[in-house]
C-alpha cells in the first residue's frame, strides 16, 4: 500500500526512553529510512543483442551480472519506436496519440502541458534527482520541474569522431549542412572516456560519490547513445567481434504483403559507406559488428557504474532500472533504425535489480514503457494522483512467473499497434490509401516475413485484434488485461 508523503511524517516514530527520569525523544524519518535509491539507465536504440537474453553473438558481461541479480523481461515493448516521442511517453507515463508524441521533435511540456515527469514526482516526494547523457530527448525539456539540477551531457556530439581517418568520409547533410557526418561506423584506438558515453560515465561516478554522502534518497538517470548511429567505439570493442561472427539477414526485402505503410528510416543515409556497397553482404556484416561492437562499449561503461554503486556502499539500498526507449531492425527487410512497426523496432530489453527484487530470474510477462513510471514509484514508495496511463508491475519483480498485460499498444505516424505474445497487428490509415493491416504471427514467423493478415486461419484473430486497436484508437479505451 501506497503512503503519502505527509501521513509517513505525521507516523514519523518517536523513540522514547527513560534513563534516571529523564526523557529523551529522538525523531526517525521513515520516508528517508524506507525509500530506496533509485539509478536508472537509458541506452539508446538497444534492441535485446544480450547475452542474458540468448544472444550468442553479444559481449555483454556486465549487463548479464546484473541481470543475475534481478529480473530479465522477455516481452518489454516500447510505446513508439522513435527517441523523442518514446522519452516523452516514459517519462509521463502517457500514450501516444494522433495528436501527441509524434516524432523525434516531440516535447513533453508542449504535447502535454501540465503533465509531471517520473523525476519530478520523485523530487516532489524528497528525492534528489540528476540528469547525466541523453534522458530526454531534448534535455530542456520539462528540466526545471524533474531536475534537482540541470541535466548534463558528455559534452561532445555523438557523431563525433576520432579516427583521423574518418575525416576524409565526411560529407555535407543536405538536411543539416552544418553538421558534416562521417562515416557510419568507426573503431578508433582510444580509450573509452574519448567518446561521449565514457565522458557521461564518468561525470556519473563523481555524481554517485556526491549523492552517496546526502542523506536524502536520490534518482539519478544515465543516458548512453550508442548503439545509436553511427557505430562508434573504442577499437578493443570491435576486436571483441571479429567479421567471421556474423552473416547477413537472410530476408532483405520488406515482408510479403506488406502494406505501403511499412516504411523504413533514411537515417542510416546521412553517413558515408566507405568503400562498402549499401545492402551487400559485406555491409550487412560491417554493420552488424559495428552494432554489437557499440553494445560491448556501452557495456563496460554499464559495468563501471555497477562497481562504483558497489564500492560506495549503495548496493544494499539501490534499484537499478537498465532498458532501451526502443527497439532497432539490424538490416531485416533492408531496414537500419526504427521508425516502424515492426517487432523489431519495438521489443526493447527490460532488466531491473535492487532489494527485494526475485534475483536471477526470467518473466514472460508482458510489459510496456509507460509502465516504468508506476512501478518505479511503487519501488520508491511514493504516492501520486497524477492521472497516467501506465499500470505497475511490482508484483512481476516479487514473483516473475505472474502475468501483467495481455496485450499492449504502440503507434508511429500513420501506423498503431496492438502486441501481444503471439502477434503484431498493425492499422495503418492514411487519406491516400485507406486502411491497411499487418499481422505477423510472433510464434510461427518470428522474423516477421509473411504479412499473415488476409489468411482464413486467422481471421478470429485479425477481428479481435482489430476491435481492440480500434477502441484503443477512437475511444482511448487501451484495453490491457
Amino acid at each position: 500500500m501506497k503512503i503519502s508523503k505527509k501521513v509517513v511524517t505525521f507516523l514519523s516514530i518517536m523513540y522514547v526512553y527513560v534513563n534516571s527520569g529523564v526523557v529523551v525523544a529522538s525523531i526517525v524519518n521513515e520516508t528517508e529510512k524506507s525509500q530506496q535509491n533509485l539509478v536508472m539507465i537509458v541506452i539508446d536504440d538497444l534492441r535485446p543483442v544480450i547475452g542474458a537474453y540468448g544472444d550468442t553473438r553479444a559481449h555483454t558481461p556486465n549487463i548479464d551480472e546484473l541481470a543475475s541479480k534481478g529480473v530479465v523481461f522477455n516481452h518489454a515493448y516500447a510505446n513508439v519506436p522513435v527517441c523523442g516521442a518514446s522519452r516523452a511517453s516514459l517519462l509521463t507515463s502517457l500514450r501516444p496519440t494522433k495528436t501527441r508524441f509524434l516524432n523525434y521533435k516531440s516535447k513533453a511540456e508542449e504535447d502535454v502541458p501540465g503533465a509531471k515527469s517520473l523525476p519530478q514526482v520523485l523530487r516532489e516526494s524528497g528525492y534528489y534527482t540528476m540528469a547525466i547523457g541523453k534522458i530526454f530527448h531534448h534535455s530542456r525539456d520539462l528540466d526545471d520541474e524533474s531536475w534537482s539540477e540541470g541535466p548534463v551531457s558528455g559534452g561532445i556530439s555523438h557523431s563525433t569522431t576520432l579516427n583521423p581517418e574518418s575525416d576524409k568520409f565526411k560529407k555535407i547533410n543536405q538536411k543539416r549542412p552544418n553538421r558534416p557526418n562521417g562515416p557510419w561506423y568507426e573503431s578508433a584506438d582510444v580509450d573509452d572516456e574519448d567518446y561521449g558515453d565514457g565522458k557521461a560515465k564518468e561525470i556519473a561516478l563523481t555524481a554517485l560519490e556526491k549523492l552517496a554522502k546526502q542523506k536524502r534518497p536520490f534518482f539519478l538517470s544515465v543516458g548512453f547513445i550508442r548503439p545509436h548511429l553511427p557505430f562508434n567505439a573504442p577499437k578493443r570493442y570491435y576486436d571483441l567481434h571479429p567479421k567471421d561472427k556474423f552473416e547477413p539477414f537472410f530476408h532483405r526485402e520488406k515482408p510479403n504483403l506488406s502494406p505501403d505503410g511499412l516504411k523504413g528510416s533514411n537515417e542510416i543515409h546521412t553517413y558515408h559507406f566507405k568503400d562498402y556497397e549499401y545492402n551487400s553482404d559485406d555491409f550487412h556484416v560491417a554493420s552488424q559488428r559495428g552494432y554489437y561492437a557499440s553494445v560491448s562499449y556501452v557495456d563496460a561503461l554499464v559495468g563501471d557504474m555497477m562497481r562504483q554503486i558497489s564500492a560506495l556502499g549503495l548496493e544494499e539500498n539501490t534499484t537499478v532500472i537498465l532498458l532501451s526507449d526502443h527497439g532497432f531492425n539490424l538490416g531485416e527487410h533492408n531496414f537500419w533504425g526504427k521508425h516502424n512497426m515492426l517487432n523489431t523496432a519495438l521489443k526493447i530489453p527490460l532488466v531491473i535489480a535492487g532489494p527485494g527484487i526475485t534475483k536471477n530470474q526470467k518473466t514472460n510477462a508482458l510489459v510496456e514503457l509507460i509502465d516504468i513510471f508506476p512501478t518505479v514509484t511503487d519501488i520508491a514508495n511514493v504516492s501520486d494522483e497524477n492521472e497516467i496511463a501506465g499500470e505497475s508491475f511490482m508484483h512481476v519483480l516479487k514473483n516473475p512467473a505472474l502475468e501483467h498485460k495481455k496485450q499492449i499498444y504502440s503507434r508511429f505516424k500513420e501506423g498503431d499497434s496492438v502486441v501481444s505474445k503471439e502477434y503484431i497487428y498493425t492499422l495503418y490509415a492514411t487519406e491516400t490509401q485507406g486502411r491497411e493491416e499487418m499481422l505477423f504471427d510472433l510464434n510461427k514467423d518470428p522474423s516477421e516475413t509473411q504479412n499473415a493478415v488476409n489468411q482464413p486461419m486467422y481471421s478470429v484473430v485479425k477481428s479481435k485484434l482489430r476491435s481492440l486497436l480500434v477502441t484503443c484508437i477512437e475511444e482511448f479505451k487501451c484495453e490491457t488485461q
